[in-house]
């Protein structure tokens, strides 16, 4: 009976997604009831991106008929809602089909590119779990390849349950491959407590957001929700991990909520506490950028978003 519930907890931490892919990383949009940007040029208008977990797919923000990014598209009119999907999926568990590290960020690379292109007037990110660790790699490679500005255009992020620091239930299920002849794929080890790549990543952020502070840039925000109801026998991804790890870096104060780790992305309604709470902060989010806008009239071309930087390169 404990091996079945351990089994269960862990099929829980890895999405129990069953669709493949093709891409290693796809972006599509929401559909929209409210009007949207519809030209090739964007920089009036702003996107959010749906990010899901290790092994998740569209499921993962879907709690019966209530779909979160549907639903919230209909309440930003001037707001393009996408989902970016990453092929890491339950049914290769068995097999090595599921990418590397690596590869998943440049496929969030090029993924993201049409949205970098478009020059919305900000991108911001909504991530459960794994994504959120792959988005902050995402951010941090924008700034190594291209530049600060080309950063600051992703203005802000909002995690659920995100192991920045790991998880042990990630240890678990490796172990667990391993013992099954199973090949482990590098999302799943990424993922394991406390390793030295997820705090090398905790220290590259503070280094980015530090150098954006000298380069008078837009920042970009951190806004982090974490669960507090275990699942089964596990607490699956600790406050350590998901909330203290990052306490230096966030905007907002960081929130628990009375949801397991695959709820807290599932909001039942529009009242529902976490569906208030990201929305809350979207609000706060949106009435900043406005705030840049007014502030900083000189720097609102969509390749300067840096008041101490004369030039950039062309948007990627």
């Amino acid at each position: 009976m404990h091996f079945i519930r351990l089994i269960s907890c862990i099929g829980a931490f890895l999405g129990l997604a069953m669709s493949g892919a093709t891409a290693v990383a796809q972006v599509s949009l929401v559909p929209q009831a409210a009007a949207r940007c519809t030209s090739s040029e964007c920089s009036r208008f702003d996107a959010i991106v749906f990010v899901h977990g290790i092994y998740g797919d569209d499921e993962t923000y879907r709690n019966d008929r209530f779909d979160w990014p549907t639903e919230l598209a209909a309440d930003l009119p001037r707001t393009d809602v996408y989902r970016l999907n990453y092929r890491s999926n339950l049914i290769t568990w068995s097999k090595s089909a599921n990418p590397r590290l690596e590869e998943l960020a440049d496929g969030f690379m090029a993924a993201l590119k049409p949205l970098r292109t478009r020059q919305y007037r900000s991108i911001g990110f909504i991530a459960h779990s794994l994504g959120g660790n792959l988005v902050a790699t995402y951010i941090h490679l924008v700034s190594s390849r291209y530049s600060h500005p080309h950063r600051s255009q992703n203005a802000y992020v909002i995690t659920l349950a995100t192991p920045v620091l790991g998880s042990q239930v990630a240890d678990m299920g490796t172990r667990l491959k391993t013992l099954l002849g199973m090949p482990v794929d590098d999302s799943l080890t990424s993922l394991a407590a406390d390793n030295q790549f997820a705090r090398m990543m905790v220290t590259f952020r503070v280094a980015d957001a530090a150098k954006s502070e000298d380069l008078d840039c837009r920042r970009v925000h951190l806004h982090a929700g974490y669960e507090q109801e275990y699942l089964g026998p596990l607490l699956i991804v600790t406050e350590a991990s998901a909330a203290k790890s990052i306490a230096q870096l966030a905007d907002s104060p960081i929130v628990g909520f009375p949801r397991d780790h695959s709820q807290i992305a599932k909001p039942s309604s529009k009242r529902d506490p976490v569906y208030v709470w990201v929305a809350d902060r979207l609000e706060a989010e949106n009435a900043r950028l406005d705030e840049w806008d007014r502030t900083h009239p000189d720097v609102l071309s969509p390749r300067r978003m840096c008041g101490r930087m004369d030039a950039i390169p062309e948007r990627p």
